[in-house]
């Protein structure tokens, strides 16, 4: 028999459920004002499974035991990423239904005002270089430490205190010494630092190849170097646009979409602060940045048609966050909540995910898991929207924490969730997405502003312009949930935990899936 909450002599208790197998009745955990996860046996007369949560009682049963740490229990929920501000995928379905830019900005940040800012360079931390050596060249030549140096040469900077670096250039990455020098001004500058520069003129790192506009140096933070690429703005929006939402969508009439991600993306760079030596990073934490290689004609036209655009309250550039879809409603926070109608063609708009009790346990640090409790809910959307507060038991201590954390220890897609004792159970109701329908690049455990694994081996083997081509359509999941994969017109890249993000041949990958009418 399903669970229930019984409360002291046997009685049901309204509005507390346990959260368990749904009743043939049809009831939904969550419509539960308290949602719990009860784990131990019966404690009280009855037919409840699991521990009795009584909120606001002292004379309620404890929890004492807890059962098989591989007990199934399935997160369901609505959304990608953290749902304040725009959603990705709700302006791409907005603009296909004939908005603008503007106003879908207007739509998911109330409270602003749009308004234009003059040219402005931006400092980047390059977090892949941390604790490295700058060791950098160009097609072109580049000048360093007051002089030239020609293709084919590599200047290599290490930060000296005092805001210095020493020089050492060789013939190639790790050729002769051609010379030496220490210098004041720790920039490799490339031949012209003027904006819109061809891609031969563009600084590359040894090892990757990686290219990018405008200056690199190098700094000391602390004991610890770090490497910041120094550019315009209007440039820097170039990679990081299609690095946070797909240019094809302009393909399929969303190119309004990709105007508005260019303003929220100028919007939060110029509001960033992150460092004395530089503004941003190039992580989800930030904004995804990799350099001018993932740059595409459909996402610079959004650049350029909006340059200089940003968003604007009290004077001030506002920080305006994003994330890949917000399940129908975006979360408040500093921008009041909205509604989000076109988020109904997100792919990723409903999810499910199975954990066991041990896996839970583990992910809070508590020991043993003995219960789960939902305690508190936003009330904006389907279920009473996101989840704002739990409680989790376990055999070594209780914790209180926000949904967003419990989004994050757990690695759901969304604090919008309910549970569900059982392991595969379906995802909600979700409208179908439109095929094709390129995923969004978003890291579920970040800010909400980042690529995925697939992404960013998709950019760092070219883009578009690289051995893979054009995406053919979004990432999907492998079978039993072992990772992911997306289909490229020349080829495949499959990412697992275990082995990260690989190209393999399409037809290794087709033979593999269950075919169509199986039960998997």
């Amino acid at each position: 028999m399903a669970p229930q909450s019984i409360g002291r002599r046997g009685k049901f208790r309204r509005g507390r459920i346990i959260v368990g197998r749904p009743l043939r009745n049809g009831w939904r955990p969550s419509v539960a004002r308290l949602a719990v996860i009860g784990l131990a046996p019966a404690l009280v007369v009855g037919t409840a499974v699991g521990a009795v949560v009584q909120q606001g009682r002292t004379d309620s049963p404890g929890v004492v035991e807890a059962v098989s740490a591989d007990t199934p229990y399935t997160f369901s929920g609505f959304g990608h990423g953290h749902g304040r501000g725009m959603g990705q995928w709700g302006a791409y379905g907005y603009a296909q239904e004939g908005w603008t830019a503007e106003r879908i900005i207007a739509h998911y940040y109330g409270g602003t005002t749009l308004g234009t800012v003059d040219d402005s360079m931006i400092a980047v931390r390059l977090t892949g270089q941390d604790d490295r050596s700058l060791d950098v060249y160009s097609d072109s030549g580049l000048r360093v430490a007051g002089r030239q140096i020609v293709a084919g040469e590599v200047a290599h900077l290490t930060p000296t205190p005092g805001g210095g670096a020493n020089v050492v250039v060789t013939s190639g990455c790790s050729g002769e010494v051609l010379w030496q020098s220490a210098t004041d001004v720790p920039w490799a500058d490339p031949i012209d630092l003027g904006e819109d520069r061809p891609a031969g003129e563009h600084l590359k790192l040894c090892g990757s190849d990686t290219a990018y506009r405008g200056a690199l140096g190098v700094v000391l933070d602390g004991a610890a170097a770090r490497t910041v690429n120094r550019l315009s703005v209007e440039d820097y929006l170039r990679s990081v646009v299609p690095a946070e939402a797909l240019p094809g969508w302009a393909d399929s009439g969303g190119a309004e979409a990709l105007r508005a991600q260019a303003i929220a993306a100028r919007s939060y760079a110029l509001a960033e602060k992150r460092h004395e030596f530089w503004q941003t990073c190039d992580t989800t934490d930030c904004q995804v940045y990799t350099g001018s290689g993932a740059e595409d004609s459909r996402t610079d036209d959004g650049v350029r048609t909006t340059r200089g655009v940003v968003l604007m309250k009290d004077g001030a550039v506002v920080r305006s966050e994003f994330s890949a879809s917000t399940g129908g409603y975006s979360a408040g926070g500093t921008f009041p909540p909205v509604e989000d109608a076109g988020d109904k063609v997100a792919p990723n708009r409903a999810w499910a995910k199975t954990l066991t009790a041990g896996e839970i346990g583990t992910a809070f640090g508590v020991g043993e898991l003995q219960a789960f409790e939902v305690l508190a809910r936003n009330n904006l959307g389907a279920d009473g929207g996101r989840v704002t507060r739990v409680r989790v038991v376990g055999s070594d201590r209780t914790i209180e924490t926000t949904g967003a954390e419990a989004r994050a220890k757990l690695g759901l897609r969304s604090d919008w969730f309910t549970i569900a004792e059982g392991a595969d159970l379906p995802a909600p109701p979700s409208s179908p997405a439109p095929e094709p329908g390129p995923e969004v690049a978003i890291d579920p455990f970040g800010s909400g502003n980042g690529a995925s694994d697939i992404e960013a081996k998709f950019f760092e083997l070219g883009g578009v312009e690289g051995v893979l081509g054009t995406p053919v359509g979004p990432e999907l999941m492998l079978p039993d949930e072992l990772g992911k994969f997306r289909f490229f017109t020349g080829g495949v890249i499959v990412w697992t935990p275990e082995l990260g993000a690989q190209v393999i041949d399409a037809s290794f990958l087709k033979d593999w899936l269950p075919k169509a009418g199986s039960s998997e």
